[in-house]
């Protein structure tokens, strides 16, 4: 299996059949604002590909040598394969150099409804089981609580770092007002 760099195209086919479908309103940026961050040079968008079919993908902010994990996915038919797994071990190989990965996964602590705490609970520890850590910190990120996990060889030493960069990643692409209304740090 290998990743491939999406060009718009893609991106767009991809969003329109997959990504509203696999990732809750609440969660997925606007088609328009992933195009112009992918032509402002520092979002990445691949798709994971077995020989000639695509069975999933992943989206990632970088800022300098480091990439936040926006969206990860596995196709619904390839689903409970190890393509998963196999995917964030492919990412930890392409970025082998990176200086920090990190992602958002939401936090189950605050849902009320039993399926999606389930659902929430299932996609967390699937991350854990896949030397994803989690590195102590919860924000708040246009509505939705996250957790934040880190991945790769290099980690983080505390929640306070890990604030840091995470602040940096959203003020890079955000105005101020927007970033101080919508990102909150929660502990």
């Amino acid at each position: 299996m290998r990743l491939k760099l999406l060009d718009s195209k893609e991106i767009s086919k991809l969003y329109q059949e997959h990504m509203i479908i696999d990732f809750p309103k609440d969660e997925l940026k606007p088609l328009n604002m992933i195009l112009k961050a992918v032509e402002d040079g520092f979002y990445d968008s691949f798709g994971l590909f077995d020989e000639d079919t695509m069975v999933g993908y992943t989206f990632m902010v970088k800022l300098d040598n480091n990439y936040l994990i926006d969206y990860i996915a596995i196709f619904p038919e390839f689903r409970n394969k190890g393509i998963g797994a196999n995917l964030l071990t492919i990412i930890d190989e392409q970025l082998e150099t990176a200086n920090r990965i990190f992602g958002e996964v939401e936090d189950p602590a605050y849902t009320e409804d039993e399926a999606q705490k389930s659902l929430q609970t299932r996609r967390l520890n699937f991350y854990v089981r896949n030397s994803c850590k989690d590195t102590g910190l919860r924000v708040n990120c246009f509505g939705v609580k996250y957790i934040i996990l880190e991945a790769g060889k290099t980690h983080f030493k505390d929640k306070d770092e890990v604030w840091n960069l995470y602040e940096r990643f959203y003020k890079s692409f955000l105005p101020e007002d927007k970033f101080n209304k919508n990102i909150r740090r929660l502990n």
